[in-house]
């Protein structure tokens, strides 16, 4: 079983202070949701915790079977991140995921495309391009994109944004088994309190500096 380790971390956006000295451990099959009014300060955070973003002080570890290594894109699922990184819009979903898995070199990739898919109730859209697609069905394709290489780690980027109340509920349903069935490390922000009060590991940043973590 893996573990994320955050230890004394302090990370600035623009000279903002958004965490200082954050000590932390997250492990297999945990859901982490992280809140904020400013959607770039919690993405800041994202970044960080999947070693894109190097934090002015201490270090985030993944360990496994008591050893502890950096994290890198291996280890890390990500289905999109708001302004920084989206899905190629004009590939259809099957062709996302078979660039996703030869990006990665997966072995038995047709097996792994089919997995997702079902997973994720694609198979009737898997040769509709991603722009064609509804909002949650660009979700969950990015989503099975993102774990075609099983990862251990998967990061969201305010997935809420774009859909409706019940969308969002279709969509967590889903979410929620597939993390604790493949013992993945998930972790969210989002701009929304009901989002954000589904967890039970939660992170706010939207409070005052002096009073955070």
């Amino acid at each position: 079983m893996c573990s994320l380790q955050i230890e004394e971390v302090t990370l600035h956006n623009h000279g903002d202070e958004i965490i200082s000295s954050w000590n932390a451990s997250f492990i297999a099959g945990e859901s982490v949701s992280i809140y904020s009014g400013k959607q770039i300060t919690s993405t800041a955070i994202l970044l960080m915790l999947g070693g894109y973003l190097k934090p002015e002080q201490g270090a985030v570890w993944l360990v496994e079977e008591g050893r502890k290594k950096p994290v890198s894109p291996a280890h890390i699922g990500i289905a999109s991140i708001h302004h920084i990184y989206e899905p190629i819009p004009y590939l259809r979903v099957e062709e996302m995921l078979l660039l996703q898995a030869n990006l990665f070199r997966v072995k038995k990739k047709e097996e792994l495309i089919e997995k997702v898919m079902d997973d994720w109730n694609l198979d009737g859209v898997r040769r509709d391009r991603y722009v064609d697609l509804s909002p949650i069905n660009q979700l969950k394709a990015s989503i099975a994109a993102a774990l075609i290489h099983q990862p251990q780690i998967l990061l969201l980027d305010h997935p809420e944004l774009g859909l409706t109340d019940e969308e969002w509920r279709q969509f967590s349903s889903i979410l929620q088994p597939i993390v604790q069935r493949d013992k993945l490390i998930l972790i969210l922000t989002t701009l929304r309190r009901d989002v954000w009060n589904e967890y039970q590991t939660k992170m706010d940043l939207s409070i005052k500096k002096e009073d955070r973590l």
